[in-house]
């Protein structure tokens, strides 16, 4: 399984040429990551229609999950590990002002990000493809649902902007921190619940709350020692059914039915589909020979340039952010004041073809 929205055809003539645009794909992304001086383009691809007939829209009533805060199995790393080989803090639940970075960003950072992701000044690649499908609606509420992998960087990366987003329909009660896998990145990041950072496992549920919509996560994880590894979709699914959790195993069974998941992340926002990351940022347009320099930072260093918001790091994790946000927004036909509040939000609608 891979990450990414990596492919494969079905017949040799269209294999060979999904391998030799996927290598072109690859030697791109690799460039763009190992070289974030460059300035890449801002991409916004139009919304795409699924096959709804095949589609199921849900409508259900259920318990929520909440995980629990801290595993025997995968304690705190307390000790100061070195960069590239990294786990310190891993499983830590941030503290209140950290979470405060989070929860009470100003809605003034959005919008001015927005403003410069319209105008083309934003230094990282920040756009996505969405499919529009049916809603999955929990206990009255539309749904966002994530399916993603401890193991995996455009995860980790993705985590980041996924969390500001929310922040603007609900707040975080609790977010732990965590690091993609030392063989794929061992960027800092974002977990929504404490990860088995050293089995095969997968963990659902989160500590969001929000009047406006549901966040269901789905954490697949394997040994973070390794490099990215994730368990094959009807495990998932499997596990999914092993918590006797109505929105859970519904929530897998709506993905499995879109047939638009071909690797982490992946993510539905209300009515729009996203199967990959919404957003390439690794950097603040410096580099390290030969890696990524978000990999060199610390959590706190990340919470201090979102709180800061001057430079290209913070700009494009606000403006991936407002991509989410927009479909949000859409979905809700504007009517959330968040939608409002950023006024630039309706117009990366516009953008997007929502």
């Amino acid at each position: 399984m891979t990450h990414s929205g990596w492919f494969s055809g079905t017949t040799n003539k269209l294999l060979a040429a999904a391998i030799l645009i996927g290598l072109v794909a690859i030697a791109m992304s690799s460039y763009v990551i190992l070289n974030p001086q460059v300035k890449t383009v801002v991409v916004y691809r139009n919304v795409t229609v699924n096959a709804t007939s095949s589609i199921k829209g849900y409508n259900i009533t259920s318990v929520l999950l909440e995980p629990s805060t801290s595993f025997s199995d995968a304690p705190v790393i307390t000790q100061n590990e070195s960069f590239g080989n990294r786990l310190t803090n891993i499983n830590a639940p941030l503290n209140v002002s950290e979470l405060g970075v989070i929860n009470n960003a100003p809605n003034s950072y959005y919008e001015t990000a927005a403003e410069m992701l319209l105008n083309g000044t934003i230094n990282n690649t920040v756009g996505t493809g969405v499919a529009k499908l049916p809603l999955f609606i929990v206990n009255g509420k539309p749904t966002v649902i994530y399916l993603g992998s401890v193991t995996c960087i455009f995860c980790g990366e993705n985590r980041w902007a996924m969390a500001m987003a929310l922040s603007r329909f609900g707040s975080f009660s609790y977010l732990f921190k965590g690091y993609s896998s030392i063989g794929d990145g061992d960027i800092p990041t974002l977990y929504w619940a404490p990860t088995h950072y050293n089995t095969s496992s997968t963990v659902f549920g989160d500590f969001y709350q929000s009047s406006f919509i549901n966040f269901l996560a789905i954490e697949d994880t394997n040994p973070i020692s390794g490099g990215f590894d994730l368990n094959p979709l009807n495990v998932i699914q499997l596990r999914a059914n092993s918590t006797s959790n109505t929105a859970y195993i519904d929530a897998m069974n709506y993905i499995v039915s879109t047939k638009g998941f071909s690797g982490t992340p992946y993510t539905v926002w209300g009515s729009y589909e996203v199967g990959g990351a919404d957003a390439i940022i690794f950097a603040n347009n410096t580099n390290k020979q030969g890696t990524t320099p978000l990999q060199h930072m610390t959590h706190e260093q990340v919470l201090n340039q979102l709180s800061s918001f001057n430079d290209q790091f913070s700009w494009s994790e606000y403006a991936a952010a407002d991509l989410y946000i927009a479909m949000l927004c859409k979905t809700f036909n504007n009517t959330a004041s968040v939608c409002t509040a950023i006024p630039s939000i309706a117009k990366i609608e516009t953008k997007l073809g929502l």
